[in-house]
């Protein structure tokens, strides 16, 4: 039976410093966390938490060719149109809906409650190092607050 030499990766197998394969063991699952993601993070998806903001928490996925961010906190409506100019999103192309992007409800929590009204909107995939942000926004306690749902992924 033939082996591989040190330096060559197999499948999921790497290659570790002292010579031997080591299995490389499945990345976490993401959970949400409370509180704000570090500045690095938020730099990294280009995104930003306006002042105010209430129940905020988050998720990464930090994967082999990308990386993934699930933000979600709760703001008063007057500062939605900050935050989306901040994201790329414009406020003219939100659409009634809900839509969540990549990131998966059992880790976040994130599920379409009946009864809510939803808007959702993307930013332009125009800028090949901006990452791709997908808003939802829970309007229907407006105008005193909005809940806010937002996932990033950087490639």
């Amino acid at each position: 039976m033939l082996r591989p030499a040190c330096g060559v990766v197999l499948g999921i197998l790497l290659v570790g410093g002292t010579g031997c394969a080591q299995e490389k063991s499945a990345p976490a699952e993401p959970r949400m966390q409370r509180g704000l993601p570090s500045a690095k993070v938020l730099r990294l998806h280009q995104l930003s938490v306006p002042s105010g903001a209430r129940h905020v928490a988050y998720a990464r996925d930090d994967g082999w060719s990308s990386y993934g961010l699930a933000l979600t906190f709760r703001v008063p409506e007057r500062r939605l149109d900050g935050f989306l100019r901040a994201a790329r999103v414009p406020k003219s192309a939100l659409r009634q809906g809900y839509f969540l992007g990549d990131v998966a409800t059992e880790q976040t929590g994130w599920k379409k409650r009946a009864g809510r009204s939803y808007v959702k909107g993307s930013s332009p995939g125009t800028r090949a190092s901006a990452p791709r942000h997908d808003v939802t926004v829970d309007m229907t306690d407006r105008p005193r607050e909005v809940t806010v749902y937002v996932t990033s992924v950087r490639g």
